[in-house]
């Protein structure tokens, strides 16, 4: 098989895959997708707090900011995989 047979396949196999759709903008037609996109940012804010506290205040306090956090993060798993 020389080089160019080689290179023929590559090409005819490479032209036959899906073209992967990465690039494209977010597109979430879902009805929650506000609702959703408000409970990652408080998640987000609720986990940096979390770790602020960790280090700079009281382990435990901590503790519990991040649990409470966590529930928000759940919700919006939740809201995600059943596509409410």
């Amino acid at each position: 098989m020389t080089e160019e047979d080689i290179k023929k396949n590559v090409d005819e196999a490479m032209a036959n895959r899906p073209k992967r759709h990465n690039l494209e903008p977010f597109r979430d037609s879902s009805r929650t997708r506000t609702l959703r996109l408000w409970l990652n940012i408080i998640f987000m804010v609720g986990a940096i707090a979390g770790l602020f506290v960790y280090f700079k205040v009281d382990h435990d306090m901590a503790k519990w900011i991040l649990i409470v956090s966590l529930v928000f993060k759940f919700v919006e798993l939740f809201l995600r995989i059943f596509k409410i």
